[in-house]
C-alpha cells in the first residue's frame, strides 16, 4: 500500500511539472508574440510608386532628354500594375473596396496623363498640361498611401489577435490533455489494482472451495469407514446422517458455483411458470440445514397463492438468505416471511445472529466477499452475490439492516405475476 502511495505521489510530481513546463513555454511564446511589429511590404510598394511618380515628374522638367519622361512614365505604371496583382492575389486588400476603387481611379489618370502627353501641342504647353494633371494625380496617390497603411495595420493586429486567442486556447488544450492523460492513467492503475484484488480473491476463493469440500469429502470418508451395521446400527444411522448431512452440502456448494458461473457469463434469464405459493414454501423447508441449532419459524399469508414466476431463482434467493443467517447465527431462530401484494412478491428473513458492521453495506454483495474476510465462518462468500443478481433480473430490490452481536434483516422485493 504505501509503494501504491509512492507511485502516486512520483505520477502527480511528474504531471505537475509537465504543466509549468507548458505554461512556462506558453508565456515565453506570448512575450515573443508582443515583440511582433507591422509587416508594410505592401505599404513600401505604395511609397516606391510614389517616389515613381516623382521622379516621373522630375524627368517631365527636365529639358536635357525628352524621352525620359516616358521611361519614368512606364516605371510608373509598372509600379501600378502591382499593386492590381496584389489586390488580386492578396485576400488583405481583395475586399477592400475604398482600395480598389483609388486603384481603378490612378490607373484611368495614368492612362489620361499618356493621352495629355501625346496630344499635337507645343512642347512647353504640354509639359504645362502634364505637370497640372501629375498635380491632380497626387491627392489620389496620397490617398492610396494611407488605405494601404489603414489595411496593413488593421489586419496586423487582427492576425495578432488570432494568433493570441490561439495561443490561450492551445494552452489550455495542452493543459487539458495532461489533465485527461493524469486521470486516463489513474483510472488505468485502479483497474489493474481492482483486478489485483479480484485475482486474490478468487485465489482465496479457489482456497475456501478446496477447504470447503475436502473437509466435506474427507468428513464423508472418515463416515463410511466407521460404519459397522452389524455391531453397532445407532451408529452406523448417525455416520450416514453425518454422510448425507456432508453430501448435501457439496451439492448446494456446486450449485452455487453453477450459479455463479452463470452470473459471470451473462447466461441468466427467467425460466417462467405457474405454482403455489406453499409448494415453494414445502421446497425451502425440506432445503434447509439446520447445522447451527437454529429454529426457522416461516410465515405466509398468501400460502395458497399462485403465481407465475421462475420458481428456481426464487427459490435460490430465499434458500441463501436463509443459509446466510443460518451461518451466522447459533442456536437462535430464523424468520421467514413471504407476502404477496398485487404483483409483487415480498421475502422477510431475520436472524438474531452476530450481525455485520453496516459500514461495510457497500462491500456485502460483492462475490468473494465471505473468503476474503479473516472472520469468515463458513462457505464460498456467494450466497448474497447471486441474490443480489437474481434480484435485478426480476426488476427487485433488497434492503439489508443490520448491528453487531444483534442480527441482520433483509427485505427483499421482487415483481412476479398472480395467476
Amino acid at each position: 500500500m504505501k509503494r501504491t502511495y509512492l507511485y502516486v505521489v512520483i505520477l502527480a510530481l511528474v504531471f505537475t511539472v509537465m504543466i509549468f513546463s507548458t505554461i512556462n513555454k506558453f508565456n515565453g511564446v506570448r512575450e515573443q508574440y508582443k515583440t511582433i511589429e507591422p509587416n508594410l511590404d505592401n505599404y513600401s510598394t505604395a511609397e516606391i510608386t510614389m517616389l515613381a511618380f516623382e521622379r516621373m515628374k522630375v524627368a517631365l522638367l527636365s529639358t536635357e532628354n525628352n524621352n525620359e519622361f516616358l521611361i519614368r512614365k512606364k516605371i510608373f505604371d509598372s509600379k501600378i500594375k502591382i499593386l492590381e496583382n496584389k489586390s488580386d492575389n492578396n485576400i488583405d486588400f481583395f475586399y477592400d473596396n475604398e482600395f480598389l476603387i483609388l486603384i481603378k481611379k490612378i490607373r484611368n489618370q495614368s492612362e489620361q496623363l499618356s493621352m495629355i502627353y501625346s496630344a499635337n501641342a507645343n512642347i512647353a504647353d504640354r509639359k504645362l498640361k502634364t505637370l497640372s494633371f501629375m498635380n491632380d494625380m497626387q491627392p489620389t496617390l496620397t490617398d492610396l498611401q494611407e488605405v494601404i497603411y489603414r489595411i496593413q495595420i488593421s489586419h496586423f493586429y487582427a492576425t495578432k489577435n488570432i494568433i493570441k486567442d490561439n495561443s490561450t486556447y492551445t494552452k489550455y488544450y495542452a493543459l487539458l490533455c495532461i489533465f485527461l492523460s493524469f486521470i486516463l492513467i489513474m483510472l488505468l492503475w485502479r483497474h489493474i489494482t481492482k483486478l489485483k484484488e479480484t485475482l486474490l480473491k478468487k485465489n482465496i476463493f479457489i482456497s475456501a472451495i478446496y477447504h470447503e469440500l475436502s473437509s466435506s469429502i474427507q468428513k464423508i470418508q472418515l463416515s463410511s469407514e466407521m460404519i459397522d451395521i452389524h455391531n453397532d446400527v445407532f451408529g452406523a444411522a448417525r455416520y450416514i446422517n453425518n454422510i448425507k448431512l456432508h453430501s448435501n452440502k457439496i451439492f448446494h456448494q456446486t450449485r452455487e458455483i453453477l450459479e455463479y458461473s452463470k452470473i459471470e457469463i451473462g447466461n441468466i434469464q427467467l425460466n417462467e411458470s405457474t405454482f403455489y405459493l406453499k409448494d415453494l414454501l414445502h421446497e425451502v423447508a425440506s432445503s434447509f440445514d439446520n447445522t447451527n441449532g437454529n429454529a426457522v419459524s416461516i410465515n405466509c399469508t398468501s400460502k395458497n397463492r399462485r403465481i407465475r414466476s421462475d420458481k428456481q431463482k426464487l427459490l435460490s434467493i430465499i434458500i441463501n438468505l436463509l443459509d446466510n443467517a443460518n451461518k451466522n447465527t447459533k442456536n437462535g431462530t430464523i424468520y421467514l416471511s413471504l407476502k404477496l401484494v398485487d404483483s409483487f412478491l415480498y421475502l422477510y428473513v431475520k436472524d438474531n445472529g452476530c450481525g455485520f458492521d453496516i459500514k461495510n453495506i457497500n462491500t456485502l454483495y460483492r462475490p468473494f466477499n465471505q473468503g476474503a474476510e479473516k472472520e469468515t465462518r463458513q462457505g464460498l462468500g456467494l450466497g448474497l452475490t447471486i441474490i443480489k443478481n437474481y434480484v435485478k433480473i426480476f426488476n427487485g430490490k433488497i434492503r439489508a439492516r443490520s448491528r453487531l452481536n444483534t442480527g441482520s434483516t433483509f427485505l427483499v422485493r421482487v415483481a412476479v405475476e398472480p395467476a
